[in-house]
C-alpha cells in the first residue's frame, strides 16, 4: 500500500481534470476523486483487480467508472421523484392531510420512490412554508379539521378520571367542579372508594359493617352489588381486614402454574409438566 502512495505517474499518463470540475457545487467530490484515481491507475497499466484492491471498491465499480460518462457518474443529482407532485403535496399538507395519507395517495398517482425519501421531501416543504401538519395517524381532511377545532377545548381523559377516583391523583379545580356537577354519582363513588380504603388502612372491623349497611341499598347498582358481595363472603373479608397475612403469594403462584400448563397443552406429558413446574418454583 505504501508503494501505491509513493507512485509517481508520468505526465503523459495522467488524465487531465474534467473542465467542469471548477464547479464543485455541481459535482460530488468523492465521485470525482474516485473517477480520476481509477482512470490514472488504468492508464498506468494496472488491472481492474489491482485497482479495486488499492481503492477498496468492487471490480464492477471500476468497470462502471472506466466505461461510464463523467457527468452521469460525478454530477450531483438534484432531481427528486417527488418534484412532479410538488403542487399537489403543498395543497394536501396545507389542507390538513397527514403525511402518511399524502404518501399513500402519491403511490396511487404513480410515485415509485421510498417512504423515507417522500417524508424528507415533505418535511422540507413543511419547514419552508411553515405548514401546520396533521399529527393524526390516518384520516380525511374534514376529520382532521374537526379534530383540530376540538384542540382548543379543555378536556380530561377517562384514564385521568380513573386515577383521580381510585389513586387520588390531583386534577385541576375546573375539571373537578365540572365532573361533580355533570356526574353527581361520582361523589358517591369517590366517597365509597375512600371509605373502603380506610377499612383496610385502619383495620377497623366496625367500619366494615357500617360500609356494607350503607352501600348495599345504594341507588348505584354497581356499588350495591359490590356491598352485597362483601356481605355474602363476610368471614373471608373479616379475615382480610383483621389479619396482616395475605394469600396474594399463593394466588400469584397458582396463576404462574396455570400459565405454564396452558402454554404446554398438547405438547408434553405429565412428567415433563411436573418437571417444569418444579423448576419454575425452585
Amino acid at each position: 500500500m505504501e508503494q501505491v502512495k509513493q507512485l509517481q505517474l508520468p505526465e503523459s499518463l495522467v488524465k487531465k481534470m474534467h473542465c467542469d470540475v471548477d464547479k464543485p457545487l455541481d459535482y460530488n467530490e468523492k465521485s470525482v476523486q474516485l473517477y480520476h484515481a481509477i482512470h490514472e491507475y488504468s492508464e498506468a497499466r494496472y488491472s481492474k483487480r489491482a485497482i479495486s484492491k488499492m481503492l477498496h471498491c468492487s471490480r464492477n465499480t471500476v468497470t462502471k467508472y472506466l466505461e461510464g460518462d463523467y457527468d452521469s457518474l460525478c454530477r450531483k443529482n438534484f432531481y427528486s421523484g417527488m418534484d412532479q407532485f410538488y403542487d399537489y403535496v403543498i395543497k394536501e399538507l396545507s389542507s390538513g392531510v397527514s403525511r402518511k395519507d399524502v404518501f399513500r395517495s402519491l403511490i396511487q398517482k404513480g410515485y415509485k420512490g421510498g417512504q423515507t425519501a417522500a417524508y424528507d421531501y415533505m418535511n422540507k416543504i413543511i419547514e419552508r412554508f411553515q405548514i401546520d401538519i396533521a399529527v393524526y395517524r390516518s384520516s380525511s381532511s374534514d376529520a382532521v379539521q374537526k379534530k383540530k377545532k376540538l384542540q382548543k377545548y379543555d378536556h380530561i381523559s377517562r384514564n385521568g378520571i380513573f386515577r383521580f377516583l381510585w389513586m387520588n391523583h390531583e386534577i385541576t379545580d375546573r375539571h373537578k367542579s365540572y365532573l361533580m356537577d355533570a356526574y353527581p354519582q361520582l361523589k358517591t363513588l369517590k366517597s365509597c372508594i375512600r371509605e373502603f380504603r380506610e377499612i383496610f388502612q385502619k383495620k377497623n372491623m366496625p367500619c366494615l359493617y357500617l360500609f356494607i349497611e350503607k352501600y348495599k341499598n345504594s341507588d348505584l347498582k354497581e356499588i350495591s352489588r359490590f356491598a352485597s358481595g362483601l356481605e355474602k363472603d363476610l368471614s373471608a373479608v373479616e379475615n382480610a381486614v383483621a389479619s396482616p397475612l395475605s394469600n396474594g403469594f399463593v394466588e400469584g403462584t397458582n396463576s404462574k402454574l396455570k400459565m405454564i400448563k396452558r402454554t404446554m397443552y398438547g405438547r408434553c406429558g405429565k412428567e415433563l409438566l411436573a418437571a417444569k413446574l418444579i423448576l419454575s418454583n425452585s
